[in-house]
């Protein structure tokens, strides 16, 4: 059975000002879910004829806010499965249920 592709789309607005740039990272997912990660620079470097490293590293670093997010998301969704799945098995066996008699010794 052949699956269609699933489609995640990102987009990364900027917020500029004097002093700083932050820029939003938001990644939206074929299922609807959405994370977001938001990132701040220093805009001195912009009188230097850097205008665009503030918006890079701000990029950037929103960029890895959005990661972090995205890894605690699969952390909370692996621990609540294994939760669930814990509470389906039964409780484990110890060596008196197979030998009732080793409780007399």
């Amino acid at each position: 059975m052949t699956e269609t592709p699933q489609q995640w789309t990102l987009a990364v607005a900027f917020d500029r000002t004097v002093h700083y740039t932050r820029a939003r990272a938001v990644l939206r997912t074929g299922d609807g879910d959405e994370f977001s990660g938001v990132g701040l620079a220093h805009s001195a470097a912009e009188g230097r004829g850097l205008t665009h490293v503030a918006g890079y590293l701000a990029a950037g670093r929103a960029l890895c806010d959005l990661s972090q997010e995205l890894l605690e998301a699969v952390v909370i969704d692996v621990d609540a499965e294994m939760n669930q799945l814990s509470a389906t098995v039964p409780a484990t066996r110890t060596a008196a249920d197979h030998h009732p008699d080793a409780l007399r010794a």
